[in-house]
């Protein structure tokens, strides 16, 4: 009977003893290098790329200069006021005249392109303008956390920032997020040898006032289709 009981306790040992050195063996995952490098990023930059979406889609009413710089050089400057998704833009005349003044109101779906000298605005669906109707928040609306890969921490426009290394079809490129806002101050983007970078500098949050987004008073407001069929 004790030499019944003693095998019986052998073999709960041999069993116990096969079953963890199979599990040490082959039974534990191996860890995924990419997987470990990009939790270690993202533990690095403190707080998750998609929490620091989620805080820029969040954040309204806006101002800030946009400066963009296309692939041949060419440098576009305005001035934006952003709010509830109305936009208005201030950019010095390509002629050295006066500023060329423009409101998009989502509201209407319209576009306005105002000339102080003749206190004229005129007006177009938004779908059939050509206006720059970019905002930061366009950056970011679709970005895939998945997609980017945190680099470093820098002081960009004097806002710190957490610097992301992006992909996209046919490139590569870079964003600054501003980690206070979750809001974008630099994108870069790259397609072969084709550079275009994107800034929003003196960002500047609240006290964005209704009138914005008015036209003076007093303004002829002229429908752009009708003008183009004289």
């Amino acid at each position: 009977m004790r030499r019944s009981k003693l095998n019986g306790i052998l073999a709960l040992l041999l069993i116990f003893l096969l079953t963890t050195v199979l599990t040490g063996c082959g039974g534990k995952k191996e860890a995924d290098p990419a997987i470990d490098q990009k939790q270690e990023a993202t533990e690095e930059a403190g707080v998750p790329a998609d929490q620091l979406i989620a805080k820029g889609m969040a954040t309204d009413g806006f101002s800030y200069e946009y400066i963009l710089t296309l692939p041949d050089g060419q440098i576009i400057t305005h001035k934006m006021w952003v709010k509830e998704g109305s936009m208005r833009s201030e950019m010095e005349s390509p002629f050295g005249e006066e500023t060329m003044l423009s409101i998009v109101n989502t509201k209407d779906k319209m576009v306005y392109v105002y000339q102080a000298e003749t206190k004229q605005a005129f007006a177009m669906p938004i779908d059939e303008s050509e206006i720059d109707t970019t905002s930061p928040k366009d950056f970011i609306r679709d970005a895939d956390p998945a997609d980017m890969i945190y680099m470093k921490r820098e002081i960009y426009d004097g806002k710190e920032c957490l610097v992301y290394e992006t992909r996209h079809e046919g490139g590569h490129g870079k964003i600054w997020i501003w980690e206070e806002a979750g809001m974008p101050l630099r994108v870069e983007s790259q397609s072969g040898n084709d550079k275009l970078v994107v800034e929003f500098l003196n960002f500047k949050i609240g006290n964005i006032d209704d009138s914005l987004f008015e036209l003076p008073e007093g303004t002829e407001i002229i429908d752009f289709g009708s003008f183009l069929s004289f």
